[in-house]
């Protein structure tokens, strides 16, 4: 335990690139998953082809793999960014294929006599999935969607292949520079699980607040 605590301030600094990984790339997340969700339902064919193409590649290309080729892909096209950038990047365009694949059938539960009653009163396609679609399927997939988020906070982990100092990063560090591994990634198992849970918690506690207001 000795080890844990000296090193203790340098884990808090990881934890916190890890926290900012999962913030950002569930921001992001959401925002495409939901686009891409609403494109797979959308009357036009090419838009509908371009959703399915793109759930289709990110859902089955590993993750390591995307990460690898991102960053040293990019700089071969002239284009790079900082490790943590193409770390948050790659987190947002794998799982915004699991979010939207999610969204979708929660979308799929949304009774259809809903959506024609609102196109009977003028609605057009994007009203129709913003103000009747989408709220509802949102409301019905908050546990698939909290488990979708929780898997994307350990994937954060795979950041550590390409050098971004999160908690994986640093646990392996660690236990090489103090040989210590047992102790130091028994550690970081436990913190990993504690996030975990307190994620499906909160996740959990909003799905009672949205089956209330329901």
């Amino acid at each position: 335990m000795t080890v844990l605590r000296t090193h203790a301030p340098e884990f808090a600094e990881a934890l916190g690139v890890t926290a900012l990984l999962v913030l950002l790339a569930a921001i992001g997340s959401l925002l495409i998953g939901t686009l891409v969700a609403a494109l797979q339902l959308s009357p036009v064919r090419p838009a509908r082809l371009l959703a399915v193409a793109y759930t289709g590649v990110f859902r089955n290309i590993p993750l390591p793999m995307q990460m690898v080729l991102f960053v040293f892909g990019l700089p071969v096209l002239g284009i790079s960014y900082s490790l943590f950038t193409s770390a948050v990047v790659v987190l947002v365009l794998y799982t915004s294929a699991f979010v939207a694949e999610t969204l979708r059938a929660g979308i799929n539960t949304v009774p259809r006599g809903e959506i024609e009653a609102a196109r009977a009163l003028g609605f057009g396609p994007v009203r129709v999935l913003a103000a009747v679609a989408l709220p509802q399927a949102f409301a019905t997939v908050v546990q698939p969607l909290g488990s979708v988020m929780i898997t994307m906070l350990k994937n954060t982990s795979v950041a550590a292949i390409i050098g971004v100092a999160e908690f994986t990063f640093t646990a392996n560090k660690v236990a090489v520079e103090e040989a210590e591994t047992f102790t130091v990634f028994g550690g970081a198992v436990i913190a990993y699980v504690l996030l975990g849970v307190a994620l499906g918690a909160g996740f959990t506690a909003l799905e009672r607040k949205v089956a209330f207001r329901r």
